[in-house]
This record gives C-alpha cells, structure tokens and sequence, in this order.
C-alpha cells in the first residue's frame, strides 16, 4: 500500500510517503536522486520523510513537500492508495491546511483517507523507549497539548494544560519520556526528577509514526468519515473573542 501523510500541527511541516514494493517497480522510469541509492532518500522499508520549518507558512509549502516526497519514493500522485493526517491537537491553521489538502487529495484521487490525533503519533514513534511516554506541543501562552501513553497505550484524556500541571502529571511515573516538538521547552525540568527524561531532537516530526498508525487504522476500521474534522481540546482565539459566539466548532 502506498500511502502520503501530512502533519501540520506544530509549526513545522511534515510530509512522509511510504511505497509498496508492488508499485516501486511499476514506476521504475521516475527520475530519482543521481547521488543516492536507486530508491531515493528513503529507509529501507520504502519510507521517505521531510521536515520543514515553515514558521507557520504551510499553504505555502505543503503541495510542493508532497511533490517532493513522492519523486524521492518513485511514485506519481496517481499510485497513492491511502492518505493520512494528523489531526491535532495542535496549531488551528495548520491542522485545517493539512486536512483540507488530504480531503482535497482524496476527492481527486478517489482513494480514502484517515485521521489520527497526532500525540498518538508521536507516541508512536517512541513506543518501547520507556515505560511512560509524554507527548507534547506548544498550546502557546505557557501551555501544553499533551497525552500520556503507558507501554504503548493512551491513559489520559488529550490534554491542554500548563508547565506545573505537565510536571505533576509526570512525577505519578517512577519513569518517563517527554517527547514532541515543544519537548525543548522543558529543559531544565527533569534537574531534581532522576526518572525524567527529554527528548531535545529539533522540531520532532511524526511522520513514521502517523504511517504506521493510519495503515492499522484503515485496516482495522476503513476510511475516516469524510466529513472528519481535526481534534481540538480548546476554542480558538477566533471564537473566544468579545462579541463572538463560544459553541465549539
């Protein structure tokens, strides 16, 4: 199966492809990187990921990251059977720029796609590295998105709280592994905190993890409905302003 995911939700971009073996001699004839391997810039279970950092500018970045991720894998936009995103907690632009690109894919293409909350696929991506792991993303205003996953299983509620609260749930935990893209922003918490680890490895992208989890997903559960939207744990500023409505949206 191949399949594109795309993570908008903190402000890097990450776009990753992973191509079956079946489709990689099919599309033989697509030009590849003249300094690599014949497969391209991929690991050697047909994955490629990039990682950008937009600063925010994914409308403007995310469909030539897509095009780029496909030419390194050998593959058309055409010989995609699965798409995936991210949906959040996370950055409101980005996680609607990211949905709204795979759903605009997916009605093109004809082919399904799913939703996967990106804590899960950070997660993920650590899974087997410690006991306890933490996810987090930048909430802004001192704030975190975060969840906690015991031996690979979520136990929390998504969560939307501050530094203190963060630190409290994590000394419940002889061990635990903060992870994510605003893991750099808790440095310094785990002096005193023997059992507490961070992970600091740049803006932390999710793409192998979001692979993996929507291929089990799609084939557990099929496709998300199409009128999934992305996973939000707070209001946006948009709705919480004076003189605007406050239903969720």
């Amino acid at each position: 199966m191949n399949v594109l995911g795309l993570d908008c939700s903190a402000d890097s971009l990450c776009a990753a492809v992973r191509r079956s073996g079946a489709a990689a001699g099919a599309r033989s004839g697509l030009p590849k990187h003249p300094f690599r391997e014949p497969r391209g810039h991929e690991t050697r279970d047909g994955t490629v990921i990039l990682e950008i950092d937009t600063g925010l500018r994914h409308a403007q970045r995310i469909l030539p990251a897509v095009d780029l991720c496909l030419k390194e894998a050998g593959l058309a936009v055409g010989d995609l059977d699965l798409l995936a995103c991210a949906a959040g907690p996370g950055s409101f632009t980005g996680l609607r720029i990211a949905l709204a690109t795979v759903k605009g894919l997916s009605s093109a293409l004809g082919i399904p796609f799913v939703t996967i909350p990106t804590p899960d696929c950070l997660a993920a991506e650590w899974e087997g590295a410690c006991p306890v792991v933490i996810p987090v993303l930048d909430a802004q205003r001192g704030r975190f998105y975060a969840a906690i996953y015991e031996l690979g299983r979520r136990t929390s509620d998504y969560l939307d709280l501050p530094l203190t609260e963060l630190l409290r749930y994590a000394e419940a935990f002889p061990e635990v592994l903060f992870v994510g893209p605003a893991a750099e922003l808790l440095a310094g918490a785990e002096e005193g905190r023997p059992g507490l680890r961070i992970v600091r490895y740049g803006r932390g992208c999710s793409g192998k993890g979001l692979l993996d989890l929507a291929e089990d997903r799609f084939g557990r559960d099929g496709p998300s409905d199409p009128e999934a939207g992305p996973l939000y744990v707070r209001k946006s500023d948009a709705e919480t302003a004076p003189g605007r409505a406050t239903e969720p949206s």
